[in-house]
């Protein structure tokens, strides 16, 4: 008959048992020490979203779905004029006229990140054809003139009114 390779022992006592202290020097377990606990934040529910985030992400997911449907020929691409730089305008364009139309996509998820208080990195998942394909996007504040009120549509020397407005700069899909 064989020995076996493998000796199991039983685990050894990592605690001293406890002995009654009948005055003969016996063993009493260590007293915990009181730690100091930094204060504790109040709760919060949720966080504020400031309103330049607020407004990005509505022209965000606005924007992106406008590319999707002109991307599938279900708008034309003079629709994102106001919304786009018009070199991105030029490739969508091109983009949208090279390519079979495939099956409509739809948009699942969107996610931003500020970079500063005029731009914004863009990134999100849509769906195609049974499957799931990513993006990302870059919007800015940009100039762009405004028509003068009526009031003010004298002939006057006032200077064009100017207001700053999300454009989408950059866009790609992998």
């Amino acid at each position: 008959m064989e020995t076996p390779r493998v000796l199991i022992r039983p685990a050894p006592q990592y605690e001293p048992p406890l002995r009654a202290s009948g005055g003969t020097g016996g063993v009493t377990p260590p007293r915990p020490v009181p730690r100091e606990r930094p204060p504790t934040p109040p709760p919060t529910t949720g966080r504020a979203l400031s309103t330049a985030t607020t407004e990005a992400r509505r022209f965000a997911i606005a924007t992106v779905t406008l590319v999707l449907e002109v991307l599938d020929r279900r708008r034309t691409a003079s629709q994102l004029e106001p919304h786009v730089t018009l070199c991105l305008l030029d490739q969508l364009t091109v983009l949208s006229r090279s390519t079979a139309p495939p099956s409509s996509a739809s948009l699942r998820r969107v996610h931003i990140q500020m970079g500063g208080p005029g731009a914004a990195e863009i990134f999100g998942s849509f769906e195609r054809g049974g499957r799931v394909l990513a993006f990302a996007a870059r919007i800015e504040q940009l100039p762009c003139r405004v028509r003068t009120p009526p009031e003010k549509r004298r002939r006057t020397l006032l200077p064009r009114l100017v207001e700053y407005r999300w454009h989408l700069v950059d866009f790609a899909i992998a």
